[in-house]
């Protein structure tokens, strides 16, 4: 929605400044948390956040290693990145929320939900689960995420013309305007003046061992969730399957798990379908 800009702000917890988006600072309002996928950041949202702006406090993290938040040298495990949203919370007293993560913000749902229930009244897990999706199809997704994408992207660009054209080559979809929003969020001016991403390298590796290493852990959270919860897919995704999600929300502690789909999209939910991702979510904030 044009004409609604957050304002930058930051928090120093456990031991990183973490850099958060802040969509309206009337605290009348019920907190909502945002929390991007793998090496995204909070303007991921940007065209979500007014949607929900009318009813809630809207922010969204940087998580660590990723756009103006710290790089950490104690790692990325789903847990660390757990305890950077209870610690966010605590510090800004932001709580009790209402808490949407997309893909690996769903992971670190899942450990919210588990380890900081109690700061937390909905959770939306949006298309992502303890472990890949085990379809052929899904095997597919998991291997080319792996790989880094279609192509390997190169280590800089000497222009924000040319990472723009390398991500157009990525998708074709996407406006020209979501384009620029990309290249400015995603990467930094380095010594030689070379565009290079923000995001710590080290988070690659989420993409792959680290991830299937955390899915017993996860599986394990999913059983000790003590808030209300819902396991949000795309009606076509091959990274979270249907039977997962309805696993998740079955072993959820005293009935607070239910299944919603948006029909028709994949894995990128509310950037495939912006009106059906926020109307579910909406009415499941509602109950």
């Amino acid at each position: 929605m044009a004409g609604v800009y957050p304002e930058d702000k930051w928090v120093h917890i456990n031991g990183l400044d973490i850099h958060y988006l802040d969509w309206g600072g009337d605290r009348t309002k019920k907190p909502l948390l945002l929390m991007h996928g793998i090496g995204g950041n909070a303007h991921m949202f940007d065209d979500f956040a007014p949607r929900m702006s009318d009813e809630w406090h809207v922010v969204a993290m940087d998580e660590r290693g990723c756009g103006e938040s710290d790089w950490s040298r104690e790692g990325y495990s789903t847990q660390s990145y757990a305890s950077d949203v209870g610690q966010f919370a605590l510090a800004t007293g932001l709580y009790p929320l209402d808490y949407y993560g997309h893909s690996q913000g769903s992971r670190i749902g899942i450990a919210v939900g588990a380890y900081f229930g109690n700061l937390v009244d909905h959770l939306v897990l949006g298309d992502y689960g303890p472990m890949p999706d085990p379809s052929p199809a899904g095997r597919d997704t998991a291997a080319q995420r792996l790989q880094g994408g279609q192509r390997e992207r190169p280590r800089g660009f000497f222009s924000p013309q040319m990472a723009f054209d390398w991500h157009r080559q990525e998708d074709e979809t996407v406006s020209d305007d979501e384009l620029w929003n990309t290249v400015k969020h995603t990467y930094r001016t380095n010594w030689d003046g070379i565009l290079v991403p923000k995001t710590d390298p080290e988070i690659r590796w989420l993409n792959g061992r680290t991830a299937l290493k955390e899915g017993p852990m996860l599986w394990d959270c999913v059983e000790k969730i003590s808030c209300k919860t819902l396991v949000l897919r795309g009606g076509v995704s091959t990274v979270l399957d249907l039977a997962q999600a309805e696993k998740m929300a079955e072993i959820i502690p005293d009935g607070n798990g239910s299944v919603a789909e948006v029909p028709n999209v994949g894995h990128m939910l509310h950037r495939e379908d912006m009106d059906a991702t926020v109307g579910i979510i909406r009415n499941f904030f509602a109950t």
